[in-house]
């Protein structure tokens, strides 16, 4: 797979046809972007529809969830107005012996009647009824009318659902759901209620929580309401909200199947839910659905509110789909308009491309056009056409400066800099200014006028660690023009590093001796050199690594001890090796023995070397 890679992107780059290739290239530039960006905000925009479809959700069923609690409010509101009547005092905030005895006052029996009369509407309320404890009082049914029935014996509904809960538990106030209530009170009022229980006095000293039930105040009231509140909130298909109390016991629900099948007890909401109010995403036997419960205030009711996920992802692919279509537009319009382009671009390109070729039977001729245009094709044209007939003296001319630029900078550096390295450098110029490749001779004449620039500045023995990575990046620039890329070169140093100095020509040196004695010298001829540098205390730290062939153990002493190593032919090793040393000595004179390089090497691996040097901006330094 990897050579496939590597096949096919030398036939991209070489064997394509330039106006394929531009149309491939434009393509790629257009489609890989947008592509990217699509799918970006893609994703965004679904989760905005995502987010925005919950938040919507959760409003609505906080409205929901307060519209229930005012419900409730004004039952609890018509409770309350009774149990605080002058007329429910007098009758049932008494002792036991006191109720035994008791006879109301037929003016407050028709005040109390007249109460209830006015607090049940027969829209919510629908009823209310007092259950007296007919074990002690006298018979109060007597006072009953025809059209309000107000009074029954506790008896009668001692086998339902809410007294065995008052029996049992000290709670005063319940709101009772249908299955609470017993069958006479369901068919005669309705399915919810709210029962208080009033005690009689307790003797002097006693628990009030202890004392008995004189009285149980019910207040029967409608559920529709709560059953078209609850409609309301569920405002798409799938969706449902049911309300359960803490026993969990189903008070109402905008459709039972569903609440049966998304059903969760009240004790689990928290570990299944999460925080309340909050919609999260629940997994149910039947898929999956963004749930949240409300409390509802002053009762141990909750509303359930839940989303089916599969109605908010519906939306997010419609909306993809959308965005696909569009992308899809987009893409064919771009297509045709980097095929306009690549056609008015490549066939310019090729003409000068043909012409160019013609050198190889014969001298240059200049192109032959009426107008060559102001882009940068049309100065290519004319750069062209003035090369042709100026090739000749730019060559001997760049052949007098390439070699008076050598002998300069070889008489400056002497020792210091590798004379092989110059003139290798300019023989390879010399090449390419035969071969007639003006741009890369060009480019290779400022790379090492740049280079020699670096080394020969005026400004004293220092540079910054950014002019002294500059110059060494330029030394491997024009060694892989000489030797076809070869080498691949890697600097991972800090940018807050870069205002700090460092002797001149201590990288070149070692990157140097890596090149020649390291890489060049492997069966392959290429490999790899990684720069990196970091602060350590009050020190920078350089390290300058390669793949090369290493060197063997008896030979890294005698590198930095004396500056020697085997000789090639031309000398070459000799003057690396010394250059090494010399860098080596150059530093532990100026910053003492602490300070230097160090070598680590493994045979057949590669070669570590270490700089250490003392962290000083410009202005500190000594030299």
């Amino acid at each position: 797979m990897r050579n496939f890679f590597k096949r096919m992107m030398r036939h991209y780059t070489y064997d394509l046809k330039l106006k394929n290739k531009l149309v491939i290239s434009h393509a790629l530039l257009i489609l890989l972007p947008t592509a990217v960006l699509s799918g970006f905000i893609f994703v965004k925009l679904y989760g905005i529809v995502m987010d925005d479809s919950i938040r919507s959700e959760q409003a609505l069923s906080a409205q929901t969830a307060a519209s229930i609690e005012n419900l409730v409010s004004h039952v609890t509101y018509v409770s309350d107005a009774l149990k605080e009547s002058s007329s429910i005092h007098r009758l049932f905030y008494l002792s036991e012996s006191d109720a035994a005895a008791f006879e109301p006052e037929q003016n407050r029996m028709d005040s109390l009647f007249h109460l209830t009369d006015s607090l049940t509407d027969n829209t919510m309320i629908t009823g209310i009824r007092i259950y007296y404890d007919d074990s002690v009082y006298p018979d109060l049914m007597k006072y009953n009318t025809e059209g309000n029935r107000l009074f029954a014996p506790v008896s009668s509904v001692s086998s339902s659902y809410w007294y065995g809960i008052f029996s049992t538990m000290h709670d005063r106030e319940l709101l009772c759901p249908e299955l609470y209530l017993s069958p006479s009170e369901a068919g005669e009022f309705g399915r919810l209620a709210y029962i208080s229980k009033i005690t009689y006095l307790p003797p002097v000293g006693s628990d009030q929580e202890l004392a008995q039930a004189s009285a149980y105040l019910a207040v029967y009231f409608n559920g529709e309401p709560f059953d078209s509140a609850l409609m309301n909130n569920a405002s798409v298909k799938g969706e449902a909200a049911y309300i359960i109390n803490s026993r969990d016991v189903m008070v109402s629900a905008s459709d039972m199947a569903l609440a049966g099948i998304y059903y969760i007890p009240a004790d689990e909401f928290f570990s299944e839910i999460g925080p309340e109010k909050t919609f999260s995403l629940v997994a149910y036997p039947d898929g999956d659905a963004y749930t949240a419960y409300f409390p509802v205030r002053n009762t141990d009711w909750y509303m359930v509110s839940l989303l089916p996920s599969s109605h908010i992802t519906d939306a997010g692919r419609k909306l993809m789909v959308q965005l696909i279509m569009a992308y899809l537009l987009f893409t064919a319009a771009a297509l045709f308009i980097a095929l306009k382009l690549s056609v008015s671009i490549a066939d310019r390109i090729i003409a000068v491309a043909y012409q160019m070729e013609s050198v190889r039977t014969g001298r240059p001729r200049p192109m032959e056009a009426e107008e060559t245009g102001c882009d940068e094709i049309g100065v290519l044209t004319d750069t062209y056409n003035y090369m042709t007939e100026e090739i000749n003296d730019l060559m001997n001319s760049q052949e007098k400066a390439s070699e008076d630029l050598r002998l300069a900078e070889f008489r400056a550096l002497q020792a210091q800099i590798n004379p092989h390295f110059l003139y290798n450098t300019l023989d390879m110029i010399n090449w390419l200014s035969r071969t007639g490749r003006k741009e890369d001779v060009t480019k290779a004449v400022q790379t090492l006028s740049r280079f020699y620039k670096l080394t020969l500045s005026k400004r004293g023995l220092m540079n910054t660690i950014e002019e002294e990575l500059e110059h060494t990046e330029l030394y491997v620039e024009l060694q892989n023009m000489r030797y076809d890329d070869c080498v691949s070169f890697v600097v991972d140093v800090p940018d807050e590093l870069s205002e700090y100095t460092i002797p001149k020509l201590t990288f070149q040196p070692i990157v140097e001796n890596a090149w020649l004695h390291g890489i060049m010298d492997k069966e392959e001829k290429s490999g790899n050199i990684l720069l990196t540098g970091w602060r350590q205390g009050g020190d920078i730290v350089f390290l300058i690594s390669d793949d090369g062939i290493g060197i063997p153990p008896e030979k890294l002493e005698s590198i930095l001890a004396e500056g020697k190593g085997d000789s090639t032919a031309n000398g070459t090793s000799d003057s690396v090796h010394i250059g090494v040393y010399n860098t080596n000595l150059r530093l532990k004179r100026l910053y003492g023995d602490s300070y230097g390089l160090t070598f680590q090497s493994s045979p057949g691996t590669g070669t570590e070397v270490t700089i250490k040097i003392p962290a000083k901006r410009r202005e500190d330094s000594p030299v």
